[in-house]
């Protein structure tokens, strides 16, 4: 087969907006009472929900940071290959999941084992895009009109998350505490406004 055969980028998206979604609705299905609750017990039962709520909305925002970079990074490529489609299912299968880690985490919020396991699962999907990011930066498949050092910035930027989220699996034999701060430190640093992006 040839290394460069041409794969549209509009399927590889839309293959990768669709696993996206049906993680995203996974996770969800996890938000439920373990109690069908009575006027006297309902408080009890949504405060129970809190770790579950709580890691759904880091994953969900970690998903949505992944899906805009991934839907940035495919606009500003001229042409997919095997490789590339390779390194995008890569990705894909760490994506799948993250629902098992915030489960994990989110049923068992004070076992160091569950933030150990969050920590993998978002380190292996941080060197996924890393990897991907890699490959095009490397063999020249950004369109002509992109900037290249905006996107080496952004590539230092997912190594940095890389390395957060390593450490937080670490920390996570110490402290979930500190962890859990470290899995808060990747979200932040993706809103701080950045005018290459």
């Amino acid at each position: 087969m040839n290394k460069t055969t041409r794969i549209s980028t509009g399927r590889l998206e839309a293959f990768s907006d669709g696993v996206i979604a049906i993680i995203i609705t996974v996770m969800v299905f996890d938000l439920k009472l373990q109690e069908i609750p009575t006027d006297n017990t309902v408080w009890d039962e949504l405060l129970k929900l809190v770790p579950k709520l709580i890691s759904y909305a880091i994953s969900f925002l970690m998903l949505a940071i992944m899906w805009v970079n991934h839907h940035q990074l495919f606009h500003q490529i001229k042409r997919t290959d095997n490789k590339l489609l390779w390194y995008n299912i890569h990705l894909l299968f760490w994506m799948s999941l993250i629902p098992f880690g915030t489960h994990f985490i989110g049923a068992n919020p004070w076992l160091w084992q569950s933030s150990l396991f969050y920590g993998v699962i978002f380190f292996m999907n941080a060197l996924s895009f890393t990897l991907i990011r890699n490959y095009v930066i490397e063999n020249d498949i950004l369109l002509d009109s992109i900037n290249k050092k905006a996107h080496i910035k952004i590539r230092n930027k997912n190594r940095l998350a890389l390395f957060i989220y390593f450490l937080a699996a670490i920390f996570s034999l110490i402290s979930v505490y500190i962890a859990f701060a470290m899995f808060l430190m990747v979200p932040a640093m993706y809103f701080k406004p950045d005018n290459n992006n």
